[in-house]
């Protein structure tokens, strides 16, 4: 999926909290938007947004040597998540569908999405995932999903935010033991999840791990690992979680299973579904 005009001043937004993080000079923040302002305008916006998001971190990198700008912030939103889980192992001890709550609760942390807020509180996240509950999942039905992570052989499931990567944990617990492998990013990208991160969260206890390569807060193939992209185009089952991934896979060349809130209204109109949607959609990768 491309960017549009409309993805610019999303671009710039999250270019101007990154120079608010990495510094306390605005000197060099405005440094900072100057020089992104110069990239956007130089670069070739044919491409997705997250590919377009990767070049303006490198500038920031650049400017201010600081390698994690979210480091900390991740940190403390998996601390608080990690907080949470026994009452998540109630709801999927209690329930009569594990594997629909645990994609539930999948889903609940990507609703969440804290961004750069540096504080959450546990009740406000605890009414998020009760309400995830009831929410219904459009596109495809979840039985489905669950048949084909049943026969699957090998699944690669791709991350998204660092502190999700819990809410990821309970979904995966429902997967058969021994199949699944879970790709991060290969180095820092916004707030998205880390190796680092991913072992905070616990998720080696449920899949294999694995990075990706890139640090692109998405996954774009064409800056993955060849080792990565091996896996992702033999794997039996890919299941991608997160707009992002759905922005730079949805035409990928093979199927995907993506899982994610629609949050913008580009990606409502490519998908199909309605702003604040929760989306499971199968995608040939095609068009």
């Amino acid at each position: 999926m491309i960017a549009r005009l409309e993805c610019l001043p999303c671009l710039v937004r999250q270019a101007r909290e990154m120079a608010l993080m990495t510094s306390t000079d605005q000197q060099v923040q405005m440094n900072i938007l100057r020089r992104v302002l110069a990239y956007m305008a130089e670069t070739d916006l044919d491409r997705s947004p997250p590919e377009i998001m990767q070049g303006i971190g490198e500038v920031v990198r650049t400017i201010t040597g600081i390698e994690d700008p979210y480091r900390e912030i991740k940190e403390f939103h998996t601390a608080v998540a990690m907080d949470l889980l026994p009452e998540m192992d109630r709801m999927v001890e209690d329930s009569t569908d594990p594997f629909l709550t645990g994609m539930k609760l999948a889903i609940a942390g990507n609703i969440i999405d804290l961004g750069a807020r540096s504080s959450v509180s546990e009740d406000a996240i605890l009414k998020i995932l009760d309400e995830a509950m009831n929410l219904n999942v459009s596109g495809m039905a979840p039985h489905l999903l669950k048949e084909r992570v049943e026969e699957a052989d090998t699944v690669l499931y791709l991350a998204d935010n660092a502190g999700e990567t819990v809410f990821d944990r309970k979904f995966l617990q429902q997967f058969p033991v021994g199949r699944t492998t879970v790709a991060v990013r290969g180095g820092p990208a916004l707030n998205d999840a880390t190796m680092s991160d991913a072992l905070q969260a616990g998720l080696d206890t449920v899949a294999s791990l694995m990075e990706n390569g890139s640090r692109a807060p998405a996954t774009v193939l064409d800056d993955c690992s060849p080792q990565f992209n091996r896996l992702f185009s033999g794997a039996d089952l890919v299941i991608a979680k997160g707009q992002g991934n759905y922005e730079s896979l949805s035409s990928c060349g093979r199927e995907v299973h993506f899982l994610f809130r629609v949050k913008c209204e580009l990606v409502a109109r490519h998908s199909g579904f309605p702003l604040g949607s929760l989306v499971l959609l199968q995608s040939s990768g095609e068009g």
